[in-house]
């Protein structure tokens, strides 16, 4: 199998920011699982990212010896080295080169013919996330797949996106009712079905996603007790309700050793209003992480007291998922896909209900019995979850479609 793989995501590699989240870690664990069983990859990106993921090539060991498809539109690679060049400018700067390709990229940016030519020895298209080029949406001899995460823009837009300015303008208004998609919970299968009735029920396949290995229990001690909560630092996640209910929960306890540890890159948009927030509060009682490595997460994850995640909504949920694997219980919320991954596992409670949060904190912190049988449930829980699988249902759905 010949596959064209959409790298957008993994040109994020040599960057420490908010982009390093879930998506990238899907794209990045599907690539090592179907390269480790010798799928014949070649790589592909959205002209913006061209020339950053050329540099992740050349720097990065294990991307040695893959080809990237040429972009040979002029106009493209214009667009690709300004958003390259400025990467290092302020970042007005780059949202205003960005906003720019956005939207040239919105107006449906003309076939290339020596693009086009280079996809005559491919039959299957895969991407994690990314919509694919217009010479790719216009050859109707690739079968084309792609995994849509969730919705969330839709939902905070009111309906699918209209500017062509929005980063997410591409990604919905390119779905249509001839490729074939996978969603990462049953929730985002129904949520996608809703908003593109058009989509035939058998081409759209929920698989669940993975963990990574490099996540497991480990038998160290922090020298602070603390609660960690692990998220891109954004309004979805609920990190103001968590502050909030943290700082109630131990005012009523009088526990005066407790910390809030917060891990994730913050998005600027979102960084005021959380940083007034901590200030009406006691700061000494919250650590700022901020981006945190791989090869750190799991000790984080295992020396935390619990681990707390109460999103508005998720695609899926990977921290939750890392936190049972690595035996730390975990508080969640009762919507969206959630459920799905945490099961029994731990306590679900309405992200809105300022008093099932506190009661939550006070049940994981008083009773030890409960705390360990989450600890339980979450290990043997995650092990039902791994890259292998969901790699062996994606490729079999591929399979199936390809006949």
């Amino acid at each position: 199998m010949k596959m064209l793989f959409d790298a957008t995501e993994i040109s994020y590699f040599l960057e420490k920011n908010g982009h390093r989240a879930g998506v990238f870690f899907v794209a990045l664990n599907l690539f090592r699982e179907l390269k480790k069983r010798g799928i014949d990859l070649v790589f592909v990106c959205n002209f913006k990212r061209y020339y950053f993921l050329k540099e992740v090539l050349s720097k990065v060991d294990e991307f040695k010896g893959i080809k990237l498809l040429a972009e040979n539109s002029k106009i493209n690679k214009f667009f690709a080295f300004l958003n390259y060049l400025v990467r290092k400018m302020p970042l007005k700067v780059q949202y205003l080169v960005l906003s720019l390709s956005r939207y040239y990229e919105g107006l449906n940016c003309k076939i290339n013919n020596k693009n086009i030519f280079q996809l005559k020895d491919f039959d299957i298209y895969f991407s994690p996330f990314t919509a694919p080029s217009v010479e790719i949406s216009k050859s109707d001899w690739i079968k084309r797949f792609r995994m849509i995460h969730d919705i969330i823009p839709i939902l905070e837009l009111g309906g699918i996106p209209k500017n062509k300015r929005l980063w997410c303008y591409k990604i919905y208004n390119d779905i249509n009712d001839k490729d074939f998609y996978v969603t990462n919970s049953e929730n985002t299968r129904g949520d996608v079905l809703k908003y593109f009735p058009f989509i035939d029920d058998k081409n759209i396949r929920n698989i669940n996603l993975g963990v990574d290995e490099n996540f497991c229990k480990l038998d160290t001690k922090s020298d602070k007790k603390y609660v960690f909560s692990l998220c891109t630092l954004g309004k979805r996640k609920n990190l103001i309700f968590t502050i909030r209910n943290f700082f109630e929960f131990i005012k009523r306890n009088n526990i005066k050793d407790l910390y809030l540890v917060l891990a994730g890159g913050v998005w600027k948009k979102f960084e005021k209003e959380l940083f007034r927030t901590i200030g009406e509060f006691d700061k000494s009682k919250i650590i700022l992480k901020g981006y945190v490595s791989d090869e750190e997460l799991p000790k984080l994850y295992s020396e935390a007291i619990m681990f707390v995640y109460p999103s508005l909504y998720e695609g899926f949920g990977l921290p939750v998922l890392e936190a049972m694997k690595c035996g730390c219980p975990v508080i969640t919320s009762n919507i969206s896909s959630l459920p799905e991954v945490i099961g029994e596992a731990g306590i679900k409670i309405n992200p809105n209900n300022d008093e099932e949060m506190i009661k939550a904190f006070e049940k994981m912190y008083y009773d030890n019995f409960y705390r360990e049988l989450c600890i339980e449930r979450g290990l043997i829980r995650a092990k039902s979850f791994s890259w292998g699988k969901t790699t062996s249902e994606l490729l079999e759905f591929i399979e199936t479609k390809c006949v």
